[in-house]
């Protein structure tokens, strides 16, 4: 359980001036308390980057061949300080690039050594490690026999006292939060380690800008973010995929919130983070703005800044702001964009006067990546003169969120196409008079006739019993999409011609035969595609213009991701193995190389194919190295043994599906390597293959492999296609529901009807009576 004490301190604000953005190679150092988890990170972090760790607590152990405690026990507190002093410095110093620097949890307590700190995030990013107060202070009370006790203090003492210092030299803070792990799985580190490992490298990829996580303001299409109420977000965790149906981007109401203690809002954003992807906005909204906090509050700067060091991908800054105040917070956004706001409550503006205009002009030139003003509608006629507005100032680069608030201005947050605010039935309160869900927008915009229903389709032969219509059709209607997705089974692609030309057509997905045959037809296909050579969907990218894409190795490679434990990292030396070499084969191919596995194997058991796929293939990359298996024998001739293993050949064998009785393709427990891994089957005639039982009693025995079952990539695709389609994320809880329940009816109705079968056949025919 999430336990955060408030430390009462203010974010101070840092006396010199980070850049806005750092070099991809610049060292990265860890400072924080002990028992927080530095050495974890660093050691996640230094293998996935392929770097050097630098752990300071280990070398000076090292270096005078002693622990911390004995060294303490025999020469002393000050000396243990001085020579930490020295390591680090000499560190600090010398690696500037390439390292990942785990320092001890007292460094922060020399001012020399702070100082040190400080100049050293102008080159490169010192990151503030915490964790829940409690959770480390119960480590800290076990003995331990490299660190001896605090001197003349607790630990309390100790994290409360040095918690200020942490921040006046950090230029980014991170919350490695404790992971829940099923009872069942006690003793798995990897499950623990996983979601700590994605929070951070999301961190790490905005910090570089290699990945901020932003919304896509400039590619047309309408936007929203949803503006969470709550006084803690952790009474939102229950509802929060459904309150992110349809939104891009969440904003966190900082003046609403219980505390505006740094600490407190760190865990707040970190809870955030923990159950979302989506980005956040970070808003202190004023009391004259129509918010909480204070506009005489003395922390508003100190608060916000504190936001930036959180990576907050966005963050809210008020026009009234004095420009000292917004030119010193702008000079430390980094990689997160500002949305600059005016915020009229009591209904002064009027869209048609040269002052809005001007007001407008200003807040461009104040340096805001997205200009926000909302007034207060007196009249449906605001609407009208908002509207003529927005269009005078629509060649301007800049985006601009213009709504009006209170019941009449309801339909200016339909028609405006940016990051329109939303509310939600579930949240405690709306963020401000006359929000409407995103539901609700979207039937507005259907009843006005600014949101077609499209049609949408799967192509292929035989597909009666696809899930396909279930996924999509359940995705549309909890969304409040006005869209259709139906079946169309058909011999020849002649036949689909005339269906992929009408205006209702909005894309389709595409299954055998015609992943191939159905290219001609397309005036785009995607450069995955293209070297996949084969499409599974189609999108309706214009009026006439149809792009073919496929979703099979997207789905792959976010299983693969996903499910891959923080020790198996990808690295050069990283082996998978592909069974198969047909259609799907080659969308597994391809997301192993993109995610940078270099040493893949093939095995098939005509070795002709798999021969001429490692052949193609092979030329995709230099690096490559495709090696065709002609048996899968034990012991496995791949060394390190696969830690990735993707099947795509049929799970049940063709000549018996009286009975369903698995294929046996010569895949064994000892194929499987210790160190763990994943193992993914595509195929979905049944949930558990061969390949899935292989992989869990290896499970059982210690070895920390995941499972991903057939019908989660049928799913994961269908998300892919969903997004492509309609720019929305799937409603993924309520789809997966769905499907698993038709999943199971389905394969009940297969059983007994292989079970009638299996009778019929044993039953001995009776002559005719004589």
């Amino acid at each position: 359980m999430l336990s955060v004490a408030s430390s009462g301190a203010s974010s101070p604000m840092p006396s010199t001036v980070p850049p806005p953005t750092y070099s991809r190679r610049a060292s990265i150092v860890l400072i924080g308390m002990r028992g927080v988890g530095k050495t974890t990170l660093g050691t996640i972090a230094a293998k996935a980057l392929g770097w050097e760790l630098l752990d300071t607590d280990r070398i000076l152990e090292n270096q005078e061949k002693m622990s911390i405690s004995d060294y303490i026990a025999t020469h002393g507190w000050e000396a243990f300080r001085a020579l930490e002093s020295q390591i680090i410095h000499d560190i600090l110093r010398v690696h500037h690039t390439g390292k990942v620097i785990a320092c001890g949890g007292g460094v922060v307590e020399l001012e020399e050594n702070r100082a040190m700190l400080a100049k050293f995030r102008q080159h490169g990013p010192v990151i503030h490690v915490l964790r829940e107060k409690e959770f480390v202070l119960e480590f800290l009370r076990k003995p331990n026999n490299r660190f001896p006790p605090f001197l003349h203090e607790t630990a309390r003492e100790a994290w409360t006292r040095r918690e200020k210092y942490f921040r006046e030299c950090c230029s980014f803070e991170f919350v490695s939060m404790t992971v829940d792990v099923p009872p069942e799985e006690e003793g798995n580190n990897s499950l623990a380690l996983k979601p700590v490992e994605e929070e951070f490298f999301r961190l790490l990829r905005f910090i570089h800008g290699v990945d901020c996580n932003k919304v896509h303001l400039t590619r047309g299409g309408r936007t929203y973010f949803l503006a969470l109420t709550y006084d803690d977000i952790r009474n939102a965790i229950a509802d929060i995929e459904e309150l992110s149906h349809g939104i891009d981007l969440w904003e966190v109401r900082a003046d609403l919130l219980l505390s505006q203690d740094p600490t407190f809002i760190a865990y707040q954003i970190a809870t955030l983070r923990r159950h979302s992807t989506l980005p956040i906005l970070f808003t202190l909204r004023s009391v004259s703005y129509g918010g909480k906090y204070p506009d005489s509050g003395n922390h508003k700067a100190d608060i916000l800044c504190h936001a930036l060091t959180l990576g907050v991908e966005y963050i809210d800054l008020e026009m009234s702001l004095p420009d000292s105040t917004l030119h010193y917070i702008l000079d430390r956004k980094g990689n997160a964009s500002t949305i600059v706001t005016h915020q009229d409550v009591k209904g002064v503006i009027v869209w048609s006067s040269p002052q809005t205009r001007q007001l407008y002009d200003r807040m461009v030139r104040r340096g805001a990546d997205v200009v926000k003003i909302a007034s207060l509608a007196r009249s449906f006629e605001d609407n009208m003169s908002l509207r003529q507005f927005v269009g005078s100032v629509e060649r301007n680069s800049v985006p601009f969120i213009a709504i009006n608030m209170g019941p009449e201005g309801k339909i200016s947050r339909v028609l405006n196409p940016v990051l329109s605010p939303l509310s939600h039935p579930l949240l405690p309160r709306a963020a401000a008079p006359g929000q409407i869900s995103f539901t609700e927008a979207q039937s507005i915009l259907y009843l006005t006739g600014l949101l077609q229903p499209m049609k949408f389709y799967l192509f292929g032969n035989p597909i009666s019993h696809s899930m396909s219509p279930m996924i999509h059709n359940t995705a549309f209607k909890t969304l409040g999409l006005p869209h259709t997705y139906e079946l169309k089974e058909t011999d020849t692609t002649e036949e689909l011609r005339e269906l992929m030309q009408a205006a209702t057509f909005g894309g389709a997905s595409v299954t055998i035969p015609f992943k191939v045959d159905i290219m001609p037809y397309l005036q785009h296909i995607s450069r995955h595609a293209r070297i996949i050579g084969a499409i599974n969907t189609i999108i309706r990218t214009a009026p006439g213009v149809l792009t073919g894409e496929n979703t099979d190795w997207r789905a792959i490679k976010i299983c693969l991701q996903r499910s891959l434990a923080p020790s198996n990292v990808v690295t050069s030396k990283t082996t998978a193995l592909v069974l198969g070499a047909g259609g799907t084969s080659r969308a597994a191919l391809y997301a192993l190389h993109q995610i940078g596995v270099v040493n893949i194997f093939i095995y098939n058991r005509t070795r002709r194919r798999a021969q001429a796929l490692a052949d193609e293939f092979s030329k995709l990359d230099p690096l490559l190295s495709l090696t065709v298996l002609d048996q899968l024998e034990v012991p496995l001739q791949i060394s390190p043994l696969p830690t990735m293993i993707v099947s795509t050949i049929p799970a049940t064998s063709t000549a018996k599906l009286a009975d369903g009785s698995l294929i046996d393709i010569g895949l064994r427990e000892e194929h499987f390597s210790d160190l763990g891994g994943v193992a993914i089957e595509l195929a979905y005639e049944r949930r558990i293959t061969k390949l899935l039982a292989l992989a869990q009693d290896k499970r059982d025995k210690g070895a920390p492999w995941a499972v991903v079952e057939g019908i989660e990539l049928l799913l994961e695709q269908g998300y892919e296609q969903f997004r492509l389609w309609t720019s929305r994320r799937a409603p993924k809880v309520k789809v997966r529901e769905k499907v698993l329940e038709a999943y199971a009816e389905q394969k009940q109705v297969q059983m007994k009807h292989r079970q009638l079968e299996a009778s019929r056949s044993t039953t001995p025919v009776q002559s005719p009576a004589p």
